[in-house]
C-alpha cells in the first residue's frame, strides 16, 4: 500500500527522457554504449575477454574484469548515484539488464556448471544503512538470465572502510587490504564472477579475488556496470 502511495505522489520517470513507468525506459537503454573493446584494466591494452594481459597477470589475483558501459554517460552515472546515494533499489535490476545485454555478447558468457555469482559485500553496519546490497541487486537478474547460482553469504566484509571514491590509487589498495573473509565451503574448481556496480582501480575486487584464490577457486572475474 505504501509503495503504491509513494508511486503516486512521486511517480518513477525515466532519468534519461522523463517518460512515466520505469527508471531507464526502453529508448534510453538501447542508447545507452554496450562496451565492444575489452581491455586490461592495469595498462588499458586491448584483450579479447577482459582479462589481464600477458605482463600484467602474474601481479593479480583477479583474472580480468568485465566492463559493460562508461560512467562517462550520463545516463549510466545517473542510474548508479540514483542506486547508492538515492537508495532507488529498483533501478538496479534495471541496470542488471544492462549486464545482460552485455554478457550475451562476451566470449566468458557461456560459463556454465561450476560458474559461481557472488555480489561484491558491504560492510553489515553500512548496508543496514541503505537497506540493500546494490551488488547484489544487480547480480540476481544476471543470475536468474543465465542460471548461475549465486551465493550472497559466505563472502563477508570483515573491517569497516572508508569510502573508496574519495581516495587515490595507493590508499584504495591500502584501505580495503585484508576486509573481506570468506566462510563457506573451499572452493575447489570454482569459478567466480564477482558483480559490482562500478570500478576505478579494481582495488575492491581484488582484495576479493584474493580471498577467494585462497579459498580455492580456479578463476576469479570482476563483472561492473561501468568503469569510473
Amino acid at each position: 500500500m505504501w509503495q503504491n502511495i509513494i508511486d503516486t505522489i512521486f511517480p518513477i520517470e525515466c532519468l534519461g527522457c522523463g517518460q512515466e513507468g520505469k527508471w531507464i525506459c526502453g529508448d534510453c537503454q538501447r542508447q545507452i554504449p554496450i562496451n565492444l573493446t575489452n581491455r586490461c584494466l592495469a595498462c588499458k591494452q586491448k584483450t579479447k575477454g577482459g582479462e589481464f594481459c600477458r605482463e600484467c597477470r602474474s601481479k593479480h589475483s583477479l583474472d580480468g574484469v568485465l566492463i559493460a558501459s562508461d560512467y562517462t554517460n550520463e545516463l549510466v552515472a545517473k542510474a548508479i548515484k540514483t542506486l547508492k546515494y538515492r537508495l532507488v533499489s529498483d533501478i538496479g535490476r534495471e541496470l542488471g539488464q544492462l549486464l545482460i545485454l552485455f554478457l550475451e555478447r562476451q566470449p566468458k558468457q557461456g560459463q556454465t556448471g561450476d560458474t559461481l555469482l557472488i555480489p561484491v559485500p558491504l560492510h553489515p553496519r553500512r548496508r543496514r544503512w541503505r537497506g540493500f546490497n546494490q551488488a547484489e541487486i544487480l547480480a540476481r537478474p544476471v543470475a536468474e538470465h543465465f542460471n548461475f547460482p549465486i551465493d550472497v553469504s559466505n563472502l563477508g566484509r570483515i573491517r569497516s572502510t572508508r569510502d573508496q571514491a574519495s581516495l587515490g590509487e595507493a590508499d584504495r589498495k591500502i584501505n580495503v587490504a585484508h576486509s573481506f573473509g570468506w566462510q563457506g565451503e573451499r572452493l575447489v574448481g570454482r569459478d567466480i564472477i564477482l558483480v559490482d556496480d562500478v570500478v576505478t582501480t579494481g582495488a575492491t575486487l581484488e582484495a576479493c579475488a584474493r580471498v577467494l584464490k585462497q579459498a580455492g577457486a580456479r578463476e576469479v572475474w570482476g563483472l561492473v556496470v561501468a568503469k569510473g
